[in-house]
């Protein structure tokens, strides 16, 4: 699978503690090229991962941009709302060998929340796990 990587799309994010999968940037970057909407999206998604890496697991209690998968006890989701295309991004909180830190795994534009499409959890949840299970296995876990 190769290594975690560091944030650099759409700009760079200097983090210990927030990492991606190697296959999520690619993701995201395509979204977003899409839509027009990068440099609108830039600093949405800077805060979010300050505040991420300041509150930790404590993220959630902002609703407005973390959510709790109820559909899973592993996965995340950051949150942004429909005028940055309703991107989604899923991501885990790991804690090994005394570490801890985010893997940011699967980006999508949610536009079916019940159906199957690319544009739905349903869809998104199965993906994020398979990133989540590749980078655990690349730990040693």
């Amino acid at each position: 699978m190769g290594r975690k990587g560091n944030v650099i799309y759409p700009s760079k994010f200097n983090s210990k503690y927030i990492v991606t999968h190697p296959d999520y940037e690619a993701g995201l970057k395509d979204i977003l090229e899409r839509s027009g909407r990068e440099s609108d999206f830039s600093s949405k998604y800077k805060n979010r991962l300050r505040f991420l890496e300041e509150r930790k697991k404590n993220c959630i209690l902002r609703s407005k941009w973390f959510e709790n998968l109820k559909q899973t006890d592993q996965i995340y989701a950051m949150i942004f709302d429909k005028s940055e295309k309703n991107i989604r991004i899923l991501f885990s909180f790991i804690e090994y060998k005394e570490r801890q830190y985010v893997v940011l795994l699967y980006a999508f534009e949610e536009k079916d929340r019940k159906g199957k499409s690319k544009t739905s959890y349903n869809t998104g949840i199965p993906i994020a796990e398979k990133r989540l299970k590749e980078v655990m296995e690349d730990e040693g876990y």
